[in-house]
């Protein structure tokens, strides 16, 4: 009797510790995304991005289309510049503070999704204990992706996202709120030894109902200009700046 219950407290135990690892493996491939995924990281050299992109109303048509221009130096130093015909603005900040084109307004939260989408897709913190991770397989565009869920009980799963990868080579492919929002990586690059989306889909709602797409038609290294980032005396000094509702559908 007492054997048999030595093998049965061992069992449970091998059975906990590979439940154990199993977590440790899916959190830590979660956070291992979010960095690898980051083009704007403290460690990453100067850079210049410039993406064409488009937005739809709800009958699918073009509501909005135009460029947007980043320079990258660092956290607290960038240079962002919108060009289209429903808003057109340039904000930078330079340690000192924020500047953003007199009378412009804040950037319309779905251009301003966009540069979140290509340059930081999986913003979170570092510490993933306290989630509890559901692998599943999805099915996109004929390729069988697999997806991760870190949930934090007690808040509804509802409100976390689900992250998928090709398991072909790694990279993130797609992520998804369930019922809200969803970011699609189409085209996928290598730079500075990270992951770029190339190119991008977003949709609201019903998976099947685009609300934005954007190409990048140039990410590349740049020499830093110290008047890169000074504003001109057409910019003021703001403090709303990248003030962003995820869903929402107004350009």
């Amino acid at each position: 009797m007492l054997r048999k219950t030595s093998i049965f407290v061992l069992a449970l135990l091998i059975a906990i510790t590979a439940r154990s690892q199993g977590k440790d493996a899916l959190q830590r491939r979660v956070i291992n995304a979010s960095h690898s995924t980051r083009i704007n990281d403290v460690e990453m050299k100067p850079w210049h991005l410039k993406v064409n992109f488009e937005l739809y109303g709800h009958d699918g048509k073009i509501s909005n289309a135009g460029t947007l221009e980043e320079w990258f130096a660092g956290l607290t130093l960038w240079k962002l510049r919108i060009e289209s015909p429903a808003y057109t603005a340039t904000v930078i900040e330079n340690g000192k503070g924020y500047y953003r084109t007199q009378g412009a307004g804040p950037i319309p939260s779905r251009i301003l999704a966009i540069e979140r989408d290509i340059v930081y897709p999986m913003p979170m913190g570092e510490d993933l204990t306290k989630t509890v991770p559901h692998a599943s397989r999805l099915k996109l565009e004929k390729t069988s992706l697999d997806c991760i869920q870190l949930i934090e009980p007690p808040v509804p799963d509802s409100l976390f996202a689900t992250f998928c990868f090709d398991p072909s080579d790694g990279d993130l492919r797609a992520i998804f709120y369930r019922g809200s929002w969803s970011l699609i990586r189409k085209k996928v690059g290598q730079f500075q030894g990270h992951s770029a989306a190339l190119q991008i889909t977003a949709r609201v709602g019903n998976v099947e109902t685009e609300a934005a797409s954007a190409e990048v038609v140039d990410l590349s290294e740049i020499t830093l200009s110290d008047a890169l980032f000074v504003p001109s005396s057409d910019m003021e000094k703001v403090t709303d700046v990248r003030t962003l509702n995820l869903i929402q559908t107004s350009n």
